[in-house]
């Protein structure tokens, strides 16, 4: 049985109302409109989380008047203005903005851009030529969107609220992906699939268009219309489709140190809303689909199946709080020790008023009046008559005997406790430390511990924004699809706070390099070079410059020449070699030309006397017993010995 949707305000309702209306009179059923459907899950959707949200508002709110206080008095800027003593006549009252400083400070220091290196594949001359490739591409990536920018809006945001997030989109203008980073995060409204906060099913995020913008991004036109004392932006697609203009009503949270004027109020608003699909088949990853609707008009749908089932938001935390999706504010914990340290000091600035503020008489004598006469009062060159038998005494203060500045430095202590800082960092470091490298380092290096796991989620948050923004630029250009291959493994490297510490990684690289234990390659990627192949192509046309580096260019000319002579006896050996080669494979021709021929030869030749016959042959007692064959005419020798001469012997 599906639950029932939440039931939406007034100021919601009417829109959806309104919208059907316009449907019924084009003769569409509401109920079988796909653009409704969306349009009426995006608004339940939204109103679903709308409680949280609130609460979130009102922390965010809190937080945005400490760091910029609304509220001016005559003293200047005021985060306190509600406590009585502001309102006292009389009374000291002082405003110690000091939190700022506590989100300022941490965000500016996570975001220094760290080392960023594009992991091989493997160990192969090919694969790291490709990672090299790909790490040129993120880079030129991060130029185009300022990177380094959105890292600290990113930072500054997350310090401030406890959260925030990225947004990726595609610059249809310059072809390339866009980041931007969500300035108020109660406006996204996220809704997660799971109880540990790890998966998120739909995502809205609401924020605001002026009318000529929403009709020239969207082709929405926007007018004016007034309803009871107040007026109201109705929007329209300016077509005859349409015969009844949506009436639009505002929801977006508007930034509460600026005034809304009556141009901020014809503003109208833009759901950005994002949803899946399941898949058809199991395990396969969602469908992500998005509807971007602006008032009560769905100006566009789109799908993307290159995200892979992952939301193009990606949350960013502060820190890890069990069991929330949110991360700790740096101003959370650092309030209350703030707002003591204010009383205390307005404390103390009550204290001395009253000690300066002017000194205090009293008449005294027998024949005092009740009324003090305008010449008893003590004035500067001036002589005062109190009467005769009157006298005037000086009415001497209490002054309290106690260690202030004990305890403001106790409560200095406790805050940096909290946060972290140290003097140091706050730029109250006495000379004695900054005359010291060793020290500087010391108190460096305890602040980068704590802020090594918000580093560690930072770090995390840019290889997400990379994989989704890799994905999407595959899948706009084949080129680049080609290039990545499905490889977006990163490795970041938190860079070094002091110039002391980037010295001497520096010096250890170059030391690791001469000991053959680094290559040059990873010695720059180490120090942070974005393009190590461009750098040595740089040290190479600066090696060969005689110019800048004469030593090198004659060491480089001398080995040049040495080679040259190398290479032209090289010649002469193998010229000699194929000679000899040459003279023995012609030996080689002529010994196989004989055995030819003599193989060839049919008969013997020469005089025949010689070669036997008639008047020519052997006597049979000179022929070898194995020259004749038994049983031939002519018998050998051993055939004419007779029997008994050989059993005689």
């Amino acid at each position: 049985m599906a639950k029932a949707k939440p039931k939406l305000p007034d100021e919601l309702q009417r829109p959806l109302t309104m919208a059907s209306t316009s449907l019924q009179m084009q003769g569409i059923d509401p109920n079988n409109s796909p653009e409704y459907g969306i349009l009426a899950e995006a608004y339940h959707r939204k109103q679903m989380m709308e409680p949280e949200q609130q609460r979130l508002r009102s922390i965010f709110r809190r937080h945005d008047h400490f760091y910029y206080p609304s509220t001016v008095t005559l003293g200047g800027a005021d985060h306190w203005a509600e406590d009585p003593s502001a309102r006292t006549a009389g009374r000291a009252h002082v405003s110690v903005n000091l939190h700022p400083s506590y989100v300022n400070i941490p965000a500016s220091l996570q975001a220094i851009m760290p080392v960023v290196n594009y992991v091989a594949t493997d160990t192969s001359k090919e694969g790291r030529a490709s990672a090299a490739r790909r790490e040129r591409l993120f880079f030129a990536w991060a130029e185009s969107n300022e990177f380094d920018v959105r890292l600290e809006e990113a930072c500054l945001y997350k310090c401030l609220y406890g959260h925030t997030a990225a947004k990726i989109s595609w610059d249809s203008k310059k072809l390339i992906p866009k980041l931007s980073i969500i300035d108020t995060p109660e406006n996204l409204y996220l809704g997660y699939g799971d109880s540990n906060y790890n998966r998120i099913d739909w995502a809205v995020y609401n924020y605001g268009l002026s009318p000529q913008a929403a009709e020239e991004d969207f082709g929405i036109e926007v007018f004016p219309v007034q309803d009871g004392n107040k007026w109201w932006p109705y929007t329209t697609a300016a077509s005859h489709s349409d015969p009844l203009a949506n009436l639009y009503s505002k929801e977006f949270q508007r930034q509460p140190n600026r005034i809304n004027t009556w141009y901020d109020d014809m503003k109208i608003s833009v759901l950005d809303y994002w949803y899946k699909k399941p898949a058809k088949k199991r395990g396969e990853p969602a469908l992500v689909c998005n509807a971007l609707i602006v008032g009560n008009t769905i100006v566009s749908q789109s799908e993307h199946p290159e995200l892979q089932g992952n939301l193009p938001y990606i949350v960013l935390r502060n820190s890890i709080i069990p069991g929330s999706p949110y991360g700790r504010s740096e101003l959370y914990d650092v309030e209350q020790l703030l707002r003591e340290k204010d009383e205390r000091i307005t404390a103390q600035a009550q204290m001395i008023q009253s000690i300066v503020g002017g000194q205090m008489w009293q008449l005294v004598g027998g024949d005092a009046p009740d009324e003090v006469p305008a010449n008893a009062i003590p004035k500067p060159g001036r002589v005062a008559t109190p009467g005769p038998g009157n006298e005037l005494r000086a009415i001497q203060p209490f002054i309290p005997q106690f260690q202030i500045e004990d305890y403001n430095r106790r409560i200095d202590r406790e805050i940096a406790v909290v946060t972290g800082l140290n003097d140091l960092l706050l730029g109250l470091a006495p000379s004695s430390v900054l005359g010291s490298s060793r020290a500087i380092a010391s108190l460096v290096a305890n602040y980068e511990q704590r802020i090594a796991p918000k580093r560690k989620l930072l770090y995390s948050w840019i290889k997400q924004v990379w994989e989704v923004t890799a994905r999407m630029w595959g899948e706009m250009d084949p080129a680049i699809a080609e290039l990545l291959g499905d490889e977006f493994r990163l490795e970041i490297t938190p860079p070094e706070l002091t110039p002391r510490d980037t010295l001497e990684l520096a010096q250890t690289a170059l030391n690791l390099v001469q000991g053959r234990i680094w290559s040059a390659e990873r010695a720059m990627d180490r120090v942070g070079v974005e393009d190590p192949e461009g750098e040595k192509d740089l040290i190479r046309d600066e090696q060969t410059d005689a110019t800048l580096n004469p030593a090198a260019v004659m060491t480089m000319g001398n080995l040049m020449a040495l080679f040259q002579q190398l290479q032209a006896q090289g010649v002469q050996m193998q010229q000699m070699q194929a000679q000899q080669a040459q003279a023995a494979s012609q030996l080689q021709a002529q010994q196989e030309s004989a055995m030819n021929a003599y193989r060839q030869q049919g008969a013997a030749t020469g005089t025949p006397m010689m070669n036997g016959g008639e008047m020519g042959g052997l006597p049979p007692e000179l022929v070898p017993g194995n020259a004749q064959a038994p049983g031939s005419a002519m018998p050998n020798a051993d055939q004419m010995i007779p029997q008994d001469t050989m059993g005689g012997q």
